[in-house]
């Protein structure tokens, strides 16, 4: 890990400039825009910096608000909504490896205590002497806040409301007091505070997600919300056909993709209307990541001519997370889709 001791506060500077074109915006020939400020590469927090999916496909809206906010705050945190494995953390990590911005990713859970984000008092030995010495090691947070990056706290919704009202000096961009030594750290101008959960704050209204807890209004006014969803069928069908070239057969992947989530959430994908908690819904879903892996895997072992790949594929990266009724369900799927194709 970077020694933060001998780091410069203004180590991470926008001194860079990157093309809106790497963020998958249209620029109509001979048009000339101007780019986007961005971190220069090799800066002392490279590692921190997200990998590159080259295969990542931004969704337009979601985009055009995610870039806005990135460029433009205005002293608000990110509050990213959806369904399981819609892409909501993927986007912020693929718009900061654009922008070669520095992420600090942590899971949140309910006991989650703001203390373990800002740091600990923690004993050092020095390796030619042996003499020992307490320091404090800076958290996720506190380096986020103080050097600029992007704090990335997924699932924030399983916060108890008392655990993430303890956020709310960082989310109004106040001092960060470290009690143990008392430094103070000010809010540096890049830092980013991302949030991802399934629901907009309010619990869960759809009965899928137990450990959702409702937020307290406060908290949550001090958030940009950005409802997100799964990727359209044609996208997602030009992502299958990277693994398998026949547009028919991706397209009944992409296909028994979205009837898999259709029956998760519980609605139409494109729809608000959910259905009623005793509607009968399969617990496990299809997210782009899950797809591409089940593709992949289809491919590999169809190239090596092995009997019943197509079935046995999806259950080593779907199936075999659901029940057992869910299971014969989703084989039904499968078979109705692909017809003679499934055996």
């Amino acid at each position: 890990m970077t020694n933060v001791n001998t780091i410069a506060a203004d180590a991470l500077v926008r001194n860079a400039v990157v093309s809106p074109a790497l963020f998958g915006i249209t620029i109509p020939a001979n048009t000339k825009v101007n780019g986007f400020p961005s971190f220069p590469v090799g800066h002392v927090f490279q590692d921190y910096v997200p990998n590159h999916d080259a295969d990542y496909v931004f969704e337009a809206e979601v985009r055009q608000a995610t870039l806005m906010w990135f460029n433009y705050p205005l002293d608000t945190a990110l509050w990213l909504s959806g369904p399981t494995g819609c892409g909501k953390s993927s986007i912020v990590e693929q718009i900061a490896n654009r922008f070669n911005w520095p992420v600090m990713k942590v899971t949140a859970f309910p006991e989650m205590d703001i203390s373990t984000q800002i740091g600990s008092l923690r004993i050092t030995s020095d390796p030619l002497t042996g003499d020992t010495k307490t320091v404090f090691v800076h958290g996720p947070l506190a380096l986020a806040y103080k050097y600029g990056m992007v704090y990335l706290l997924d699932e924030y919704d399983q916060l108890e409301s008392s655990c993430a009202n303890a956020f709310n000096t960082v989310l109004e961009g106040g001092n960060l007091i470290i009690a143990e030594t008392g430094e103070v750290i000010k809010k540096h101008e890049n830092f980013r505070f991302v949030a991802t959960a399934n629901s907009i704050g309010q619990g869960d209204m759809t009965g899928m997600y137990g450990g959702v807890k409702m937020q307290n209004t406060a908290n949550l006014d001090r958030y940009m919300f950005v409802n997100t969803t799964y990727m359209a069928p044609d996208v997602e069908k030009n992502i299958v056909m990277k693994y398998i070239p026949d547009e028919t057969i991706a397209s009944k992947f992409v296909s028994i993709a979205n009837q898999i989530r259709k029956l998760h959430v519980g609605t139409e994908l494109s729809s608000d209307d959910v259905l009623s908690q005793n509607s009968p819904r399969l617990s496990v879903t299809c997210s782009t990541r899950s797809l591409k892996r089940w593709v992949s895997r289809f491919a590999m072992m169809k190239q090596n001519k092995m009997p019943g790949a197509l079935m046995k594929s999806f259950d080593l990266h779907i199936g075999n997370r659901a029940p057992t009724d869910e299971k014969k369900a989703l084989h039904a799927i499968i078979e109705s889709t692909f017809g003679s194709l499934a055996s």
